[in-house]
């Protein structure tokens, strides 16, 4: 190939002459063949050279803006992922402190019912030893009492035992 163009070079210029230097603006057969090499090389630079330059250009115009719409798209999905995490974090904050609340809410109510239980629990171990140190003197009473005293005694503890022994009776005959 590199022959062939040579040797078309080669006959080029032998078949043109120069200009003849008198005439300068005249118009003669070696113009010709010039303008035709000249539009040759011209043609052949453009196919070999200035397209694939070109075309490299726009390959790379092009793959630099589908990197920057990349680039654009990820800084956008970076925003929104550290919004979601933003969002997410300040979530788990309020579960957190709603669920402090919670336990310091529940925490309270079970010791007041602890306190509560705590508090029937001797309100009733004292009803109970009240009420022993009232049969225990009761008994104390009765004992010094004697049968007679009892059936004609008005005193609270006499009226008491009649009573008693009353309910006794009914349920027993």
């Amino acid at each position: 190939m590199k022959r062939l163009i040579f040797i078309f070079f080669i006959l080029i210029t032998s078949i043109s002459t120069a200009a003849d230097t008198s005439n300068m603006l005249s118009v003669d057969k070696s113009y010709f063949i010039e303008l035709v090499i000249y539009l040759g090389i011209i043609l052949f630079l453009n196919k070999f050279l200035f397209q694939p330059l070109l075309t490299l250009k726009e390959n790379r115009d092009i793959e630099s803006s589908v990197r920057l719409e990349r680039a654009d798209s990820m800084k956008q999905q970076a925003i929104k992922l550290e919004d979601e995490y933003k969002l997410k974090i300040s979530e788990v904050r309020l579960d957190i402190e709603k669920s402090s609340i919670d336990r310091i809410n529940k925490a309270k109510v079970e010791g007041e019912e602890a306190i509560k239980n705590a508090k029937n629990v001797s309100l009733k171990k004292i009803e109970e030893s009240r009420n022993n140190l009232q049969s225990a003197k009761i008994l104390s009473q009765i004992e010094s009492l004697t049968h007679k005293e009892i059936s004609e005694g008005n005193d609270d503890v006499s009226i008491q035992i009649r009573e008693i022994a009353e309910a006794i009776k009914v349920k027993v005959g």
